[in-house]
C-alpha cells in the first residue's frame, strides 16, 4: 500500500510542474512578468518542459521589458561564473544595474557586489557602498549587514559605528541574525549606540531564534540565562 502510494505521489509531481509550465506559460504570452521570470526558471532547469537556455534567457529578459526586474537579475545571476549562460561579467553588471534602476534590491546588491569585488567592473568602494545603500533601502538585509560592517571598519569611507548600528538595526529588523549580532555587541561595549546590556541579551536571543545557533551560546547570553539553545 505504502509503495503504491509512493507511485503515486512520484507520478503526481512531473504532472503538477506540466501544469504550472502551461499556466506560466499562458501568464507570460498575456504580458504577466511575473509568469515570464517563473516560466523562465523552469525552463533553464528542465522541470515539466526540455532544458532550453537560450529560451530561459529570452524570459527572463521579457520579464524585465514587462517590469519585473528581477528577471534581469536572474539572467545575471546566471552569467556570473557561467552559470547556465556563457560567463560574461560585463554584461551581468549591466543587467544588475538595469534591474536596480527598476527598484530591484537584489540587483542594487549585486552591483553593489560586483564593485566591491571588481567583477565585471573596476573596483570602487564608495560606488559599491552606494548600491548597497540603495539595496537596503528596499529590504536586502545581507547589504545591510555588508554595508554596516564597511561604516563599523571605515571601508571606503570614515569610520560611523552610529551609521552602522542603524544599519545593523535595519538588518536585524529584517530577521539578518549577523546584524543582530552585530547591533548585540555594540550594546554590550557601547560602541556607536548607548551601552545597554539588556537590549544586548534581547538582540542575541533574537539571533538565536533566527537562525545563527553560535548567538545562543554567546557569554552575556548564557550568564543571563534567558535562551541557551535555538527553539
Amino acid at each position: 500500500m505504502r509503495g503504491h502510494l509512493l507511485g503515486l505521489l512520484l507520478l503526481a509531481a512531473p504532472l503538477a510542474a506540466q501544469d504550472e509550465v502551461a499556466t506560466r506559460t499562458a501568464g507570460c504570452n498575456a504580458g504577466v512578468g511575473t509568469d515570464c521570470a517563473r516560466l523562465a526558471e523552469l525552463v533553464m532547469s528542465g522541470v515539466g518542459t526540455p532544458a532550453d537556455r537560450p529560451r530561459a534567457e529570452q524570459l527572463s529578459l521579457r520579464a524585465c521589458d514587462l517590469g519585473t526586474p528581477a528577471g534581469c537579475t536572474q539572467v545575471g545571476r546566471w552569467l556570473l561564473g557561467g552559470l547556465y549562460l556563457n560567463n560574461d561579467p560585463p554584461r551581468a553588471v549591466a543587467l544588475f544595474r538595469r534591474a536596480c534602476e527598476a527598484h530591484d534590491g537584489n540587483g542594487c546588491d549585486e552591483v553593489a557586489r560586483a564593485y566591491d569585488e571588481g567583477t565585471g567592473v573596476i573596483p570602487n568602494a564608495a560606488t559599491a557602498n552606494g548600491y548597497a545603500e540603495r539595496a537596503c533601502t528596499q529590504g536586502v538585509a545581507r547589504a545591510c549587514l555588508r554595508l554596516g560592517e564597511r561604516f563599523e571598519r571605515g571601508i571606503g569611507m570614515f569610520t560611523n559605528e552610529a551609521r552602522a548600528a542603524a544599519l545593523y538595526a535595519r538588518g536585524c529588523d529584517l530577521d539578518e541574525a549577523n546584524s543582530c549580532v552585530r547591533l548585540g555587541k555594540m550594546y554590550e561595549e557601547g560602541r556607536g549606540v548607548s551601552w545597554n546590556e539588556d537590549r544586548a541579551v534581547a538582540l542575541y536571543q533574537k539571533a538565536c531564534y533566527v537562525g545563527n545557533n553560535a548567538a545562543c551560546r554567546l557569554p552575556l547570553l548564557v550568564r543571563s540565562g534567558v535562551l541557551l539553545d535555538p527553539p
